[in-house]
């Protein structure tokens, strides 16, 4: 049985991820800074997350997949952002991405098969109001992940990210709190509903399968065509 690790696995997505690989037949391994998971680890402390790769790597060898969803987001206006408030959204969303993949890529190009999933959002391919800090992290994942592939695709390692747009998870309160701003805006797109974790789930499966075998560098938007 293949092995799986699932950043962010005490969240909404990242909970969705764990149970959908799960039932692909992986052995998941969820890990978080707290809650109900296999491991807790700190994605901003490089020793915590060499400690989680031997955790996984004790349990059923190398892990075959990685799939990054951890991830935070608030709403700001750069004038008032602290440098604590920017370092929080940057050291969870680029370093905590880059010290996993620095962790668990040795073990796959030694295999010479990998995959690793990285949960970017919309907001790395385009603009928003008052989330400046935030876009950037999720554009530094974007090619962060596109370089990846260059990197160890001829060595048997896969690296794709995927896009979501808005997904019902805390982390869209800002909107989903408003019940006539969230109709107006399902209302505007194709699929005339907000996302689910499951449907970030069900694309991450894919992406994790040898149906996407020839998928190297990809960006899969998962957006209910709200970038159309």
């Amino acid at each position: 049985m293949a092995s799986a690790v699932v950043t962010g696995a005490a969240g909404a997505i990242g909970a969705a991820v764990a149970a959908r690989l799960l039932s692909d037949g992986f052995d998941v391994v969820g890990t978080d800074v707290s809650g109900d998971v296999d491991v807790r680890c700190d994605l901003r402390d490089e020793q915590q997350v060499a400690a989680l790769r031997d955790a996984a790597a004790d349990r059923r060898g190398p892990p075959r997949v990685l799939v990054n969803v951890a991830g935070v987001f608030f709403e700001h206006d750069v004038p008032e952002t602290t440098v604590e408030q920017y370092q929080s959204i940057m050291d969870t969303n680029v370093l905590g991405t880059f010290l996993t993949c620095r962790a668990f890529l040795p073990a796959m190009i030694d295999a010479g098969q990998g995959c690793i999933v990285n949960i970017a959002s919309v907001a790395g391919l385009r603009a928003g109001h008052r989330r400046a800090v935030y876009n950037a992290s999720k554009a530094a994942v974007v090619l962060f992940t596109r370089c990846l592939a260059l990197d160890h695709g001829p060595q048997g390692v896969r690296v794709n990210c995927i896009c979501p747009g808005l997904i019902d998870t805390p982390m869209a309160d800002w909107i989903t709190s408003r019940p006539q701003a969230l109709h107006d805006w399902e209302q505007s797109i194709p699929a005339r509903r907000i996302g689910t974790p499951a449907d970030i789930a069900a694309a991450v499966s894919w992406l994790a399968s040898d149906d996407a075998g020839y998928l190297h560098g990809s960006v899969l938007t998962v957006d209910g065509g709200d970038a159309a």
